[in-house]
């Protein structure tokens, strides 16, 4: 009598339980969210001018949380939120903001998760002033940035 084995279904077999396992446990796991809960810009509540240095900051629900900035769709820096432990306020991330052109500007912060936005009108430079200028290369913009903060590209 000749027996035959077959390793191949007893590993079939094997990885489809394994899997069924990972998703179940995967399934029941709650996730951890860390959205962003605010999306504010300093000063705020004026007229905004090309050439003006402003600051953006996010708020999210859970602290060390790697967040980008964006200018029209255009990365100008990203931060890693943080509280101070003592003073009981959600973590925050900031970036500087100078806008260097007029015109409609759609600012976003996104975290990985979501997206928040602020629409805003921005004035030429007024007359006899002296604009700043944005830094020619933003801060944690690079795709190395990201994957280094957040373990994805």
């Amino acid at each position: 009598m000749t027996t035959h084995s077959r390793p191949g279904h007893r590993i079939g077999w094997g990885l489809t339980g394994l899997a069924a396992t990972v998703a179940t446990v995967a399934a029941g796991a709650p996730a951890a969210s860390a959205d962003i809960v605010a999306f504010t810009i300093n000063p705020a509540g004026q007229t905004y001018y090309v050439g003006t240095y402003y600051v953006l900051s996010a708020t999210t629900s859970y602290g060390a949380e790697f967040v980008s900035f964006y200018d029209n769709g255009v990365c100008i820096g990203s931060n890693i939120s943080k509280g101070n432990p003592e003073i009981p306020l959600a973590p925050v991330a900031g970036v500087s903001w100078i806008p260097s052109t007029a015109g409609r500007h759609v600012l976003t912060t996104n975290d990985g998760k979501n997206t928040m936005a602020i629409t805003l009108d921005v004035q030429p430079a007024p007359a006899g002033s002296t604009p700043d200028t944005p830094r020619p290369r933003p801060i944690g913009c690079s795709q190395i940035d990201r994957m280094l903060n957040t373990g994805s590209s």
